[in-house]
């Protein structure tokens, strides 16, 4: 039964992918992208990386599905023309060996994994029990610190290059009842997926993208009014995380005498506060890359 439900899993995955590249209805095509996205997430549950599954639904089919279709309603029509068949051909024959050779690669990989036993060896030092957590938040936390920074530029970046915040258009008499439903939902799991990150799956990441699809219900709803000081506080409460995650680095520094280093005994405390901090700040930063940062007051 395991197996079959493997095997259909993977065949969805392909097929939904292919569905999503194949049609030229770009609302089709952002629709195949969210279902492949959440087959995906299905797999690494499948594969025992819940954390992954939780990042992969929440960002990389949920969030970034609402970015495609924004998308999609903004750029206009395509022009109804069918690639030469020679293209064609090429293009399925890069991607059939490219995907190959990926698949070679892994197939023949050899030699044992160490970085799970290294962690294990070492997470009561972190402060924390979910080992997921213990690797972003102290062992790698500069790679943290960094993806933080990578986000902030991505937003700095749609501050110049797109400007125009959508108009939500009336959603119907449904949306008030859902809203009431949907966002209070949306900030309890976001909480109880940044608490929980400490020893379970979960963390700021997978709470800042839940917690930014509440927002989103409410500013396309039309119940929060995208005004040029709330969308000031919003990048101001963007920064703010990479702010904290800054003056977190110079306190270790001053404290330890390395940077993001933590006091013995502290470790948990700095790394619910740093997450806290971050969490609210991905919200922030993901619903501004959605919505856009306008330079001109809004009527």
């Amino acid at each position: 039964m395991s197996l079959a439900f493997d095997i259909l899993l993977a065949l969805g995955i392909f097929f939904t992918a292919g569905a999503a590249l194949g049609t030229h209805d770009r609302i089709a095509s952002v629709t195949g992208f969210v279902v492949t996205g959440l087959l995906v997430a299905l797999s690494f549950v499948r594969l025992g990386a819940p954390d992954v599954a939780l990042a992969e639904a929440a960002i990389g089919a949920g969030l970034t599905g609402a970015l495609l279709l924004r998308s999609a309603r903004r750029l206009k029509p395509a022009e109804n023309r069918i690639s030469p068949p020679v293209h064609r051909f090429f293009a399925a024959l890069i991607a059939s060996a490219f995907a190959g050779a990926v698949a070679w690669a892994v197939y023949t990989a050899s030699g044992t994994a160490v970085y799970p036993a290294l962690v294990s060896e070492r997470l009561a030092e972190s402060g924390v029990t979910n080992p997921v957590t213990a690797v972003l938040l102290n062992f790698r936390v500069w790679d943290t610190l960094l993806e933080i920074v990578v986000l902030f530029v991505a937003l700095v970046l749609v501050r110049i290059v797109a400007p125009a915040f959508p108009q939500p258009s009336a959603l119907g008499q449904l949306m008030l009842p859902f809203a009431r439903i949907i966002v209070p939902m949306c900030a309890f799991l976001a909480g109880h997926l940044l608490w929980q990150g400490a020893s379970v799956p979960g963390g700021a990441f997978q709470a800042g993208a839940m917690l930014a699809g509440g927002l989103l219900v409410l500013l396309l709803g039309g119940f929060a009014v995208p005004t040029t000081r709330l969308l000031a506080w919003g990048t101001m409460l963007a920064f703010a995380g990479l702010a904290v995650f800054t003056l977190a680095a110079l306190g270790t520094e001053a404290l330890t005498g390395t940077l993001l280093l933590y006091p013995d005994g502290a470790e948990k405390v700095w790394i619910i506060a740093i997450e806290s901090a971050l969490t609210l700040s991905i919200a922030a930063m993901l619903c501004l890359l959605f919505c856009g940062t306008p330079r001109r007051p809004l009527k």
